[in-house]
Parts: C-alpha cells; sequence; structure tokens
C-alpha cells in the first residue's frame, strides 16, 4: 500500500539528524522531498505463482512489490495458503489471478482479506483449451458416456467452461502471455495512473521480448525429427499447441495410471521410439521411472513454474531439439 515508511526507519533517521547537528532539535527541518519523508510509492502486487512475477515485474519495474503464494517446489493444484499469507494481503493493492485450481478453492477468502484489493484475472480474454488426456482415455470416456442423454452432455459441457476440465497453465505459450501482459498493464495503470508511461514502455519492451523468444523457440525446434514427447503431467499443451508439438500425459486428472494403461504408453513409447520422458519437481515420478526402464530410456525434469521464466522456456525449446532429435 502507499504508506509512510516505517517509524523505526524514520525514527532512526531523526536520530541521526540530532547526533550529527549542534542546532536543537526543535529548529531542525527535513525538506520535503528528502527520503526520510518520501512516500513509500510501491505497489503491493499479490500473484498466485512464480512466474507471474516476472510478468508483473517487467511491467511493473521499481514501482511493485511481488508476492508470490504459491512457492517453489509446491503445486498450484493442491496448494493452501499460510495463514499469514492471507493476513498479508491486508496490505496489498491487487492479486492478480491466473486460473490456477488452488484459486477456486480459495479465492473467496482471498478476496475478503481485503475488500479494497483490486482482484485482476490475468486471463481475461484467453480461449482455454481442455486438458490434454492420453487416448486410452479418451477413448474410456467415450465408450462410457456414448449412450448418455443431450442433458448430461450439456451439463459436461457447463463443467468444462466452470474450468473444471480446462487447461490452466496458459503461461507456458509466449503468445498468451502477450494477453496476460496486457491485462497486468491494464491494473497497474488504473492503480497507478501517474506512472503510466513508464508501464506503457516496459509493456512495448516486453511484448519485444516475448516476440524474440517465440521466434528463438521456433528456430530450436524446427525440423524436430519426432515431434511427440512423454510428459508426466500434462502442463505443457499451450506450448505443444504453439510449436506443432504433442504431449502424451502420465497423469490424466490427476489420477496415476493403472498398469494397463502404464503398458499402454510403454507400447506407444516403442512404437514412437521416444526414450525421454519429462518430469516436473512437484509431482511424483515413480510411474515415469517405471515407463523409461521399460523403453531403455531416461527421466529428463522441466519445470513450468520457473522464476526466470523466459529462459527456462528457451532452456526447456534447447532440451527438446536435443533429445527429441532434428531431421
Amino acid at each position: 500500500m502507499r504508506v509512510s515508511l516505517p517509524t523505526a526507519v524514520v525514527s532512526l533517521g531523526l536520530s541521526a539528524i540530532v547526533g550529527c547537528s549542534n542546532v536543537p532539535t526543535s529548529n531542525d527541518t527535513t525538506p520535503e522531498n528528502s527520503p526520510e519523508n518520501s512516500p513509500d510509492t510501491t505497489l503491493d502486487i499479490t500473484v498466485s505463482i512464480v512466474p507471474q512475477e516476472y510478468f508483473v515485474e517487467k511491467i511493473g519495474g521499481d514501482n511493485v512489490n511481488v508476492n508470490v503464494m504459491v512457492q517453489p517446489g509446491a503445486s498450484p493444484a493442491t496448494y493452501e495458503p499460510r495463514p499469514e499469507q492471507l493476513r498479508a494481503l491486508n496490505e496489498a493493492e491487487a492479486y492478480i489471478s491466473i486460473g490456477v485450481p488452488y484459486e477456486r478453492a480459495w479465492m473467496e477468502r482471498i478476496r475478503s482479506a481485503n475488500s479494497e484489493m483490486l482482484v485482476v484475472d490475468s486471463t481475461q480474454g484467453i480461449d482455454k483449451m481442455e486438458m490434454a488426456a492420453h487416448h486410452h482415455h479418451e477413448d474410456e470416456h467415450q465408450h462410457q458416456h456414448q449412450h448418455e442423454d443431450a442433458d448430461e452432455h450439456q451439463h459436461q459441457h457447463e463443467d468444462a467452461q466452470d474450468g473444471e476440465t480446462l487447461d490452466p497453465h496458459v503461461w507456458l505459450s509466449p503468445t498468451l502471455v502477450k494477453i496476460q501482459a496486457r491485462n497486468i498493464h491494464d491494473a497497474l495503470t488504473q492503480l497507478d495512473p501517474e506512472n503510466r508511461a513508464e508501464y506503457d514502455t516496459n509493456f512495448a519492451n516486453f511484448l519485444e521480448e516475448l516476440d524474440k523468444l517465440d521466434t528463438q523457440i521456433r528456430d530450436n525446434l524446427a525440423g524436430l525429427e519426432n515431434r511427440k514427447f512423454i510428459v508426466f503431467h500434462p502442463s505443457w499443451g499451450y506450448f505443444a499447441r504453439d510449436y506443432d508439438l504433442e504431449q502424451v500425459p502420465i497423469e490424466v486428472g490427476g489420477q496415476e495410471p493403472s498398469a494397463a494403461e502404464l503398458a499402454e504408453l510403454v507400447s506407444e513409447a516403442q512404437a514412437e521410439n521416444i526414450k525421454i520422458v519429462f518430469t516436473q519437481p512437484e509431482f511424483n515420478t515413480q510411474s515415469a521411472e517405471l515407463i523409461a526402464r521399460e523403453i531403455d530410456g531416461e527421466v529428463i525434469p522441466i519445470t513450468p513454474l520457473a522464476r526466470d521464466w523466459s529462459d527456462n522456456l528457451l532452456e526447456v525449446s534447447q532440451i527438446f531439439s536435443e533429445v527429441l532429435g532434428t531431421d
């Protein structure tokens, strides 16, 4: 919030003046624009996941202080905010959401923590796709529901629209991050119109960075021999869609695969000559390691939640280029 400097800091500054001056303190004057009297104009912004910190800081620069709810190593699917995190929201000017699962369970409490806090949906304007599922699961789903009536199908459609089956990993597409960046820019300018020119410049620079990153990723992935990859958690759907890749997830709907499903994944990997299984640090790697052993391959960790977002996506594309092979 826009509040004065902490009392302890102000007191320390006054003590230094008293100790270094022979003039009575009653006659001391401090210029209005001195650090001691300057208000803290930094915006306190809370976000859900670490990559959003990168986005907000790119646009807000030194004008923002970003707090992240889901810390590295934790899963945005199951995270429960700590009491001190909820209390800290009382000082926040804005909460910027991104649609990860834990938000559905906690957003009401997040809002109630500070009625004056601006709550921003950074995914507004993004048409989300459904979560990827291994085709075996899709076939079972279709067979199970092929005789259901139209009302039930409408109910399923409404559930998807409510976000139950929609893919939240929109931050892994540089193209979709442009939309998120625009929403963040608009929120910051609403909160701090005096610095709009700076936010405009930072936003434009960030868009240039995103275009450059997109080009570098496309160059890295050009001419891949195999564009299909196995990954434990289906985080990379938007990335795969952007760059003409196909992710084959091990986990579907938060559920570990059955023995039959594991066997099918092994058969598919052998048929496609896939030797790498990608994992995510926030999830158990047992199933991935089992598949890797069966195909005489290896497990490679990649994370969708890195703090250095741009460098991370570029590195992931380089890993894909190396392990999937080029023509």
